[in-house]
């Protein structure tokens, strides 16, 4: 078995995410990015209790790429504090050659 990345984030609108999208793949960072939503946050933000329609994006790369692509989600995210996660998986090997075939490790190229 060969590990994939998958990073989490959630923007405002659907434009946003199709943004963020379309940098990490053109920009060589992830093989894929998968959104959905909307769907309904509840959080505080200074001091306040807020609600906020967010649409979520799952962001698959290799894990040589991760550090990569959180820097960039963070220069190029929208919010002030963006949700970034991520997790290391198990993948089968045709799944993770696929990702790994379409990521660019930015850190050695």
């Amino acid at each position: 078995m060969q590990k994939i990345c998958l990073i989490q984030t959630s923007v405002s609108s659907i434009s946003e995410a199709k943004s963020i999208a379309s940098g990490l793949i053109d920009g060589g960072m992830a093989g894929c990015v998968h959104t959905s939503g909307p769907g309904l946050s509840t959080y505080r933000w200074k001091g306040k209790v807020e609600q906020a329609e967010e649409y979520y994006l799952s962001i698959k790369t290799g894990p040589a790429c991760r550090d990569d692509v959180i820097s960039w989600l963070k220069q190029h995210h929208p919010y002030e504090l963006p949700e970034i996660l991520w997790a290391e998986f198990d993948a089968t090997e045709d799944y993770a050659n696929w990702i790994n075939h379409n990521v660019i490790n930015t850190t050695t190229a």
